[in-house]
Formats: C-alpha cells, structure tokens, sequence
C-alpha cells in the first residue's frame, strides 16, 4: 500500500483547487460572502471561481456594525465583479438597522432574476410598496420564492401581489406580511403547476378557497384580516400546520380526506363546538402537534371527539399542551390508550396553570385501563417553578408509565443553552476572517502575486470587510 509521501499528499498540492468547479461552488455556499470576497486573491483558479459564485447569502448579522450605505457598497461591486453566469440562490436578510434603499434593492432582485435566479430569498424589516419588480413574478426559472416584508411604509396592511402571476417552475412558496386575494392565490396556483409547499405568514386573507391537487405541506399562520370560514381543498396534502388561528376560521369539510403524515395545529380561539370530523383528519398521521395558547378550542373538539376515537394506528411522535396538563389530564391518557405504535410524548407547559391546587389532575384513564408503553419516551416542558409537574409525573406512573421514561426540560436551561450557541457561533464568525489572513500572512506562497489575481485586491470595497461601529446606534 502506498504511503501519503509516495502518493504526493504532503508536497503542499492545494487539493481543494483542483476539484471541479461546481464541487467548489457548494462549498462557497457554506463561507461567509466576505471570506468569499477575499479568497479572490489566493489564486487565478479561485478568483474565476469566487468571481461566478452561485450562492450569494447576505445576512444582516454578517454586517451587524455596517450602515445600510456601506453595506449597499459592498454588494453593488460583488455584483459588478461577478461573471455574467446564471445564479442559484440570491438571500438577503436585512433586519434591526437603518432601512436600504428600495432603489438599491430592487436593482439587485432585478439582477438576481435577470441571472435566472432558482432561489430568491428575501427578509426586510420595512419596505417601499413598489420597491419588488414585476419580474420576479414571471420569472420561468424560479424554483423557490420567499418574501417576508415587514411593515409597508404606504399605509398598506401588506404587499399586494401584482395582477399577472406565472412562476411555471415554482415549488415553494413563503409569503409573510403580504395581501393575498383569491384571484392572486388562484393565479399562483394555476401557474405553478409544481407548487408543492405553500407557506402563508401574518398575511391579510382575502381568499375562501385554497384549491390545489399538487400541494403537498401547507402552513397557515396567523392572519391580519378576513375573519371569515374559508376551505381548503388539497387531496394529496401530506403535512399540514395551522398557527395563531381559531378553529372556527377554516372549514374542515375537505373535498377529499388528505393522507396526512403530520401535522401541527396551534390555535388561539375560543370555545368552539364544530359539528366537523376534526380528529378523523389525523388518524393517519406519525407525527402529531395539538396545542391551544389562550384558547379553548381544541379542548373541546378533543374532548368531544376523542372518547369515540378510533385507532391511531401510525402515531409515533405526539406533543400536546398547556390546558391538557392541568385541565383534563385524561385526554393525554387517552391518547396513549389509542396509540399503540407511539414512541414519544411531548408534554408542553407554556405558562402556569390558573388553578395551582392541579384538582382536575385524575390519577386513572378513561375506562379504569392501565397503559402499556414499554417502549415509549416521555418528555415534559415546562418553567422551573411549575409546582404541577410533579403531580403530572406521579399521574403518568400511576397508570403504567415508568419512571424511566420521563424527563424534564426546563425553559431556563434550554434558553441558556440557546444563547451560549449563538455566541459560541457569533465568535467563530469573527474569528473566521482573521484566522484566514493570518494564514495567508504564514503562507505568503498561497498568494498569487500577478497581475490577474492581484489587480484589485486592495480596491476600496475590500477594504470595508473590517469592522466599525455605526455610531448611530
């Protein structure tokens, strides 16, 4: 077997230049678009391949001490720089600072769309009402669209969607803080004839009807305006979450029953006794989210419905919350007693019950029957100070749950987790770019000093990649 010296592995051969140009690509996708910038100057092979880079992620945390001025700068000559080729992915993410200029963005989704862009990602804090062209709603090319706008700086509840929509490659769809009509909804639908994921966020409804026989996952969450019942029709629907809303706001006479294979439903309405088949919808699911934050309307449909439940045959994962833990504890037991394939249960307790004495906790499931579940996790969420987690507990092995098989998280220390990664991940950001010029400073052979590679190396907007406060914060 040869050696790595025989194989010349450690004669300093840069390897990684030497890989095809569309293996290069992916991995630019996975740098940081300032790195990418600088890595120009290691060679005339990577400045060819920097300068045609098809992912380009603009995320406002990368330039979290710039002015929207110098960060406009620095993206008109990344696009100036860039070879005339097609481009997969155009994000951009600008949240928290002074808003861009609307000029300015919408001369750089024009180019993203002019370079036939698959992947348009869009993120803003505050928009001009006319600021998207119309481009981007006829672009033959786009594969993914997501808009999420913020706050319309002309009085408008949010964006209004052009008249004329054709998107015939589009597959997914994200609009937040955007007016959709029927007429609009229609059109995408008809147009898109691969439009498989619908995402629909905080957006002003004004529509009764989604009609689609390809859609496959839709997400419904929260709306502005348009109170009233509306349908939905989706045959081959395999997920599907309803967030932020009441019950009562949609209509569950499906045309045909989807197969689902999840499912997420998280309202906030009030007492609502729907004469509908609500749990018939997801007998089939394995994965299953049923929780009610200042509301009541699930409560009632399950409580009405569950008692004559059939089967839950393919139920693997279920979390359900809140009223259920304190209020009628029996549904939770229920549930495992219908769920024979069930391999974890989620307890969620987002806020504290009202009734702290826990009296309407029962010790035994519906029926007298005890629960067998030999292989089935146990996981409870709640706040550290939550005094009815122990009787929930005590419940659980009360009717055939061991011990074993409970756990519980606490929302201190899984937000103390959270903010120890983001600044472990916010300090390897920065170390990233002086580990990389230290490195050129110690290899000084790594760099190409011809006139090719090094011809603007020190222009002015490569220059700005340092950083500096605002001073206006």
């Amino acid at each position: 077997m040869e050696s790595v010296d025989d194989q010349g592995m450690d004669n300093g051969t840069d390897w990684i230049s030497a890989l095809p140009t569309e293996i290069l690509h992916n991995i630019l996708s996975l740098v940081r678009i300032r790195t990418v910038v600088r890595m120009r100057r290691l060679s005339m092979r990577w400045r060819r391949v920097c300068e045609a880079v098809q992912f380009i992620f603009l995320t406002g945390r990368e330039f979290q001490h710039w002015k929207s001025e110098k960060f406009a700068r620095f993206v008109n000559n990344l696009l100036l720089i860039r070879e005339r080729v097609d481009l997969h992915t155009f994000h951009l993410h600008w949240y928290g600072r002074s808003p861009l200029d609307c000029n300015d963005v919408r001369m750089w989704i024009g180019y993203a769309v002019k370079h036939n862009v698959k992947v348009l990602d869009v993120a803003l804090e505050e928009y001009d009402q006319d600021f998207l062209p119309l481009c981007v709603f006829t672009c033959p090319f786009l594969q993914e669209l997501n808009l999420q706008l913020g706050e319309a700086s002309h009085g408008h509840t949010g964006f209004v969607l052009p008249s004329k929509i054709n998107l015939p490659s589009l597959k997914k769809l994200t609009l937040s803080d955007v007016e959709v009509s029927q007429l609009s909804l229609d059109q995408i639908i008809a147009c898109s004839p691969g439009l498989e994921d619908l995402h629909l966020i905080n957006c002003a409804r004004y529509f009764q009807l989604i009609d689609s026989k390809v859609l496959k996952r839709l997400t419904l969450d929260g709306f502005i305006d348009g109170d009233d019942e509306f349908t939905i029709a989706a045959p081959h629907l395999i997920h599907f979450e309803y967030l932020g809303c009441a019950l009562e706001c949609i209509c569950w006479s499906w045309s045909e029953r989807p197969s689902l294979q999840s499912a997420h439903i998280d309202t906030c309405g009030p007492t609502f006794d729907g004469q509908y088949d609500f749990i018939g919808f997801f007998l089939c699911v394995k994965t299953l989210t049923l929780l009610n934050y200042q509301g009541s309307d699930v409560k009632v449909m399950l409580e009405k419905q569950l008692l004559e439940c059939s089967v839950f045959d393919n139920l693997e994962t279920l979390e359900i919350g809140d009223w259920c833990l304190t209020d009628n504890f029996n549904i939770v037991l229920r549930f495992l007693q219908l769920s024979p394939r069930l391999k974890k249960l989620i307890l969620v307790q987002r806020q504290l019950p009202k009734e702290p004495n826990g009296e309407r906790i029962e010790a035994m499931p519906n029926n007298g029957v005890t629960l067998h579940c030999p292989l089935l996790e146990v996981v409870i969420r709640c706040s550290k100070d939550d005094k009815e987690i122990p009787k929930m507990v005590n419940t659980m092995v009360a009717n055939g749950v061991s011990l074993k098989q409970i756990s519980v998280t606490f929302y201190e220390d899984i937000a103390m987790k959270l903010m120890v990664e983001i600044i472990r991940s916010r300090e390897e950001q920065e170390k990233e770019l002086s580990i990389f010029e230290k490195t050129l400073e110690e290899n000084p052979e790594w760099v190409d000093d011809s006139s090719y590679a090094g011809s603007d190396s020190n222009s002015e907007w490569e220059d700005e990649d340092g950083e500096e406060s605002d001073g206006e914060q």
